[in-house]
């Protein structure tokens, strides 16, 4: 996050407190703290007693400021990213587990276990969902408006922020306990994310064979004689380093290539037909 906004705030010190009262409701509209929307009021409307979010007096009602809530929003981003939490510590964990498993294979199956497990803790909280931009909740589209509306009934917390600096135990400890939990898993879910992705494009360049030596290999495997009497298992594992494919893959394939032609997959009788067409259309 950008972090030079908690430094140019517009609002913080700007008031005492017993300035945020409602007999001074025009110079708090000066301020840009409210701002005024002129109503039609075709019931009598009871006038606002204290200050709140939202306040009537007379024929008008006044908002406060989005621009405000907005600054608060960012100022327990940062209480919540920076102070509160300490991700550092729950990647490293999923490190060192990553260390004691030698194997891609164990590796990715231990992310995804974790990532799974990590899930399953927040998949049914429709908060979360919103969170981490999976799907909206109760027509919130992000998790900015979601705190926002709720920060609306925090009008103590709303007022210390206009008045003073405000310190992390400031802040309404439900919309802090759930942010930190949720910033915690998510990091951690994403962390297993990118690890898995790592491994696995790690795990296919790893399988590649450098042109020269497949070229090399090819030239190899055409002057073997008897080529068809060598196992399946063998030459699983002869064409694995040409292709860069698993040697059991390749194995199964050539198992039913000794098949009848009649015994064989509609996707094997696919390619055969294919390649034969790429060779006639190559060599006439």
């Amino acid at each position: 996050m950008d972090y030079e906004e908690i430094e140019n705030r517009k609002f913080v010190k700007k008031f005492k407190l017993e300035e945020l009262i409602l007999s001074n409701i025009d110079n708090l509209v000066l301020h840009n703290v409210f701002i005024e929307d002129e109503i039609l009021i075709d019931n009598v409307r009871t006038d606002s007693i204290e200050f709140d979010t939202m306040i009537t007096l007379g024929a008008k009602e006044y908002h406060i400021n989005q621009d405000i809530l907005k600054e608060i929003y960012t100022s327990i981003r940062f209480f919540v990213e920076v102070v509160a939490t300490d991700t550092e510590f729950d990647l490293n964990k999923i490190l060192t587990n990553l260390e004691g498993r030698i194997e891609s294979v164990e590796k990715i199956k231990y992310l995804e276990k974790k990532h799974k497990d990590l899930y399953s803790q927040v998949k049914n909280e429709p908060e979360y969902l919103v969170y981490a931009e999976i799907k909206e909740f109760n027509g919130f589209e992000n998790w900015e408006e979601l705190i926002i509306e709720s920060l609306k009934g925090e009008v103590d917390f709303i007022q210390k922020y206009l008045t003073s600096d405000i310190e992390m135990s400031d802040v309404p400890k439900e919309i802090l306990s759930i942010w930190v939990k949720y910033y915690t898993i998510k990091a951690q879910i994403d962390f297993c994310k990118e690890q898995i992705n790592k491994l696995k494009n790690t795990k296919q360049k790893s399988g590649l064979v450098d042109t020269s030596l497949q070229i090399f290999l090819l030239e190899e495997i055409i002057n073997i004689k008897d080529w068809s009497i060598i196992s399946a298992t063998k030459k699983g594992e002869i064409l694995s380093h040409l292709l860069g494919k698993n040697k059991d893959n390749i194995k199964k394939i050539y198992l039913e290539l000794e098949k009848k032609i009649s015994e064989n997959s509609e996707k094997l009788l696919s390619d055969r037909k294919q390649a034969d067409e790429i060779i006639k259309k190559l060599l006439g």
